[in-house]
């Protein structure tokens, strides 16, 4: 009989609050909410950048796969959904490299994203945002569930982790990649509050976990990611992460100015790391 096993991969970090308490979740998922864009807004940034995303998060992807691939036992016949898949570019990756017979299914609520999704070998996509998704018992039969740079965007995570334990069949896995606030991409200074304010609180997802009677382990990885500053500057300028919608374009260029003037005026390429808290969740 095999273990249940809930593993959640995370770029360490601490931003707004959890809490497991039911009551005083939802009061600081509406804080949350004051700092984060709303679900139109999001929906708004991703169709902005559906054609440059990709190929803004290339290397970022090819890393992540490394780590999933790494960490994760894939079976041939799993069930493997991705929550919030996007373009589908990385859950192609996933497909590929662990060599699954079923195709993956790309959930998300962006069409434009899913138009590009389901160009991808071994992708059947869905529409449907993660609450609505986990809010049917039915679609919790999967072998394998990945959230990789999504549980931001989640209204509600306290309640989908609820469901999780009440819903989840043994075998089931679960992983989930994010960001921190304190990264060491280098992003200008009036761009770091917006990013800081968008990420997951690790260590409080974490309490929450184990309120829910999970058993939790922690580690840490990381990325490293090698290229040119002009292509750097361009991913900047197609606001490839969400946080850079809430800049305007003089914002965006007066501070590629500032980081041409003060890190990279004598650079051509560079080299930055994003640090990986993998968190591996399973029942005791």
């Amino acid at each position: 009989i095999r273990a249940f096993v809930f593993a959640v991969y995370i770029l360490v970090g601490k931003s707004d609050h959890w809490y497991c308490n039911s009551s005083t979740i939802h009061d600081e998922m509406d804080e949350i909410g004051k700092h984060t864009l709303t679900l139109g807004k999001t929906l708004e940034c991703y169709r902005a950048t559906t054609n440059a995303y990709d190929e803004a998060y290339s290397q970022t992807h090819e890393e992540m796969v490394k780590i999933v691939l790494g960490k994760i036992q894939f079976g041939e016949n799993d069930f493997v959904v991705d929550i919030g898949g996007g373009t589908g570019s990385l859950t192609q990756a996933i497909y590929r490299g662990a060599r699954l017979k079923r195709n993956i299914l790309c959930v998300d609520p962006c069409e434009s994203m899913l138009t590009l999704a389901i160009q991808n070998d071994g992708v059947t996509s869905l529409k449907s945002t993660a609450e609505e998704f986990f809010s049917h018992k039915e679609n919790y039969a999967f072998d394998k569930a990945l959230m990789l740079g999504a549980i931001h965007h989640f209204s509600d995570p306290f309640m989908m982790f609820k469901k999780w334990t009440e819903w989840l069949r043994p075998g089931s896995t679960c992983f989930i990649l994010t960001r921190p606030p304190n990264t060491t991409l280098p992003f200008f200074r009036k761009a770091i509050p917006f990013f800081e304010k968008s990420v997951a609180d690790v260590p409080a997802m974490v309490d929450c976990l184990r309120h829910l009677g999970l058993k939790v382990e922690v580690s840490e990885e990381g990325m490293v990611l090698n290229m040119s500053k002009h292509r750097w500057y361009s991913m900047l300028r197609v606001r490839y992460m969400t946080p850079l919608h809430n800049l305007t374009d003089q914002d965006i260029e007066e501070g590629i100015a500032e980081l041409e003037r003060e890190k990279f005026f004598d650079k051509l390429n560079i080299t930055m790391v994003d640090n990986i808290t993998a968190i591996m969740v399973c029942q005791k």
